[in-house]
């Protein structure tokens, strides 16, 4: 018995608050009025004119479009904190579900600030 409620308990501290509730990661909609618009995540190419993608909560990402005879535009995706971090207090006083895995090892104490991005290359008329 007294086993099984240690491994309740780090099973239990190992999973952080952000990370149950909310997720480590994100999807997120990127659109352009022109369909054959090029959309790039991290000089990855996504698809033309809308996409939608994933994005995980411990990394960076930029959005580029791209169009022909355009110039094309880029935009840093923001982050902030996410709050139902900080209910890892109650768990372990924060060491671990909060530094350790809603911060190191899966991000998840930020959330991306937008879900969805209208975004346009600059083009003359």
């Amino acid at each position: 018995m007294k086993k099984l409620l240690i491994a309740f308990i780090t099973l239990f501290t190992l999973s952080g608050c952000a990370a149950m509730f909310n997720g480590t990661s994100q999807q997120v909609s990127i659109r352009s009025k022109n369909p054959d618009a090029r959309i790039y995540v991290n000089e990855a190419y996504l698809g033309d004119g809308n996409v939608i993608t994933s994005f995980k909560k411990k990394y960076d990402y930029t959005i580029r479009v791209e169009e022909d005879n355009c110039t094309s535009v880029t935009i840093p995706v923001s982050k902030s904190f996410d709050a139902t971090t900080l209910l890892g207090v109650f768990i372990d006083f924060g060491v671990v579900s909060i530094l350790v895995v809603d911060g190191i090892g899966t991000g998840a104490w930020t959330q991306f600030d937008q879900t969805s991005y209208i975004v346009n290359a600059q083009c003359k008329k």
